[in-house]
């Protein structure tokens, strides 16, 4: 039996749990699909271009930029702006011309499964506790993560998922990981949302942009 090689484009995004309609997407793709938020564009364009550099180490192994090392990007606005559609351009692009590790998940998706891995007994599916154990860890390890829609997870009076959000941010920025985050969450939403530690701590590892103004209707989110 003959085994064709797998297409390198499609091999790139393998394992990436970028979504099929997202895969290798572009920052010249989304600024075409219009309307578009000129700032936000510009500063996703600025942080891949300016990556690299980001996370220089000197010959001691220390970063070069440590006030910026490991830092990442939210996507702060309504529904249906385009938040999803420019982070996973970010994710791509990075991807592409850095040659770094992505993932990309759904954060709600990440805390359930973190719930099913802790709840998952002997008589567990191997395969589905194999997969699920897969995602949690890319999303703790991958070079570049994409979490998105935070502020959409299910809340309990444990805090489980406050506690796995900050532990998972706090974690992949003492290594140097940088995370990308996209929330509908506004100002007042993000307060009642978060603890005060952990609102200040999100603006530390990421820069924020906050999208306004006309929905984006072709934006694939």
């Amino acid at each position: 039996m003959i085994t064709r090689p797998m297409d390198p484009e499609r091999a790139r995004w393998v394992g990436t749990g970028i979504p099929p309609r997202l895969r290798g997407i572009t920052l010249n793709d989304v600024e075409e699909m219009g309307p578009s938020h000129p700032q936000a564009l510009a500063n996703a364009r600025a942080y891949v271009d300016q990556f690299r550099g980001q996370q220089d180490k000197n010959w001691k192994g220390l970063p070069t930029n440590p006030n910026i090392f490991g830092q990442g990007l939210m996507f702060a606005g309504p529904p249906n702006t385009g938040k999803t559609t420019l982070a996973a351009a970010v994710l791509c692009e990075l991807r592409r011309r850095w040659n770094v590790s992505v993932y990309y998940s759904r954060f709600p998706a990440h805390v359930d499964r973190k719930i099913a891995l802790l709840k998952a007994g002997g008589d567990a599916n191997p395969e589905e506790v194999s997969r699920m154990t897969y995602s949690v860890e890319r999303v703790e390890w991958a070079d570049v993560v994409l979490l998105d829609d935070v502020g959409q997870e299910h809340t309990t009076s444990t805090g489980y998922a406050e506690d796995t959000l900050s532990e998972l941010l706090r974690q992949r920025f003492d290594e140097g990981l940088p995370t990308l985050i996209t929330t509908n969450l506004g100002g007042s939403e993000w307060a009642q949302r978060y603890s005060k530690p952990l609102r200040s701590f999100m603006d530390r590892c990421t820069r924020r942009t906050v999208f306004v103004g006309e929905v984006t209707r072709r934006a694939a989110v």
